[in-house]
């Protein structure tokens, strides 16, 4: 800072500045209280798993480490807040809503389906509408996205991925 900005900033004083926080009433800690619920519910649910030890985990080991970075953080957030910090809500900021139903979407169809087809959908909506990429740029990187994943992990690594209807109707085509 210049000498001539420092003695604008003394001469003019403490400057009152408008807070979010005073005209929404506290709406802006609804979402890290919920957060802060949520990790503790995780937390006592993991818990409840086991967490086993770090050369022997059992199933609740990670989800207990990630459930209290997740708690810690959402208390932070509960009691030190930056209203400063916070994002417009915009109708651009409603796509996350939309990017957490099709993870939800493509759970739902992977138990019932396999991989194949939830993957394609899933990248081809992400590249789409959140890449905002052509629709020959989505269709190509969906497909080749879609066989590297399911190359990667159902035969190069061994990962058990439900019954494919895709996979099957492929597999009983050619005979195997």
């Amino acid at each position: 800072m210049s000498d001539a900005t420092l003695e604008a900033t003394e001469v003019a004083g403490p400057v009152a500045v408008s807070s979010g926080a005073a005209r929404n009433g506290g709406r802006y800690r609804l979402v890290p209280v919920v957060l802060l619920i949520t990790g503790v519910g995780a937390v006592v649910e993991s818990w409840r798993l086991g967490l086993g030890e770090l050369t022997n985990p059992e199933p609740g080991l990670w989800p207990f480490v990630v459930s209290i970075a997740v708690t810690v953080t959402a208390a932070i957030l509960t009691i030190v807040p930056d209203t400063e910090a916070y994002e417009k809500w915009t109708r651009r900021t409603t796509l996350l809503a939309g990017g957490v139903l099709s993870l939800v979407v493509f759970i739902l169809l992977f138990t019932a389906i396999g991989f194949v087809v939830p993957a394609f959908l899933l990248l081809l909506l992400w590249l789409r509408v959140f890449g905002e990429e052509s629709w020959r740029l989505a269709l190509v990187l969906a497909v080749g996205g879609t066989a590297v994943f399911y190359v990667g992990f159902a035969v190069l690594l061994g990962v058990p991925f439900p019954d494919d209807i895709v996979v099957g109707t492929i597999t009983r085509l050619i005979g195997m």
